[in-house]
């Protein structure tokens, strides 16, 4: 497992689910954009805190270097990002 340092925090995005409508055209540009959602795995030493390992997290657009890491009970690989505390824009309360 890999240990953020500093004010930064580890977090898988959560993929949501495509809206499917014949009535609505989507842009392909809207649907490749990465999720603003994340899980939190691990975090460093922050300086604000409010954020625990396992939160649900909404992240700035663009944000974060990405790692390839094993997360606990997988074992393959799978592609996460380091982000800076103040790039999280929020927790989701009670998910």
């Amino acid at each position: 497992m890999l240990q953020p340092k500093g004010a930064r925090v580890l977090v898988k995005r959560i993929e949501q689910a495509k809206p499917e409508s014949e009535l609505i055209i989507i842009p392909d540009s809207v649907q490749q954009k990465s999720s603003a959602f994340a899980m939190v795995f691990a975090i460093g030493t922050l300086k604000q805190g409010g954020i625990a390992i396992g939160d649900i997290v909404v992240l700035m657009d663009y944000v974060g270097a990405p790692v390839n890491v094993t997360l606990p009970g997988d074992e393959s690989w799978t592609e996460c990002l380091i982000v800076n505390e103040d790039e999280v824009l929020a927790v989701v309360e009670g998910a």
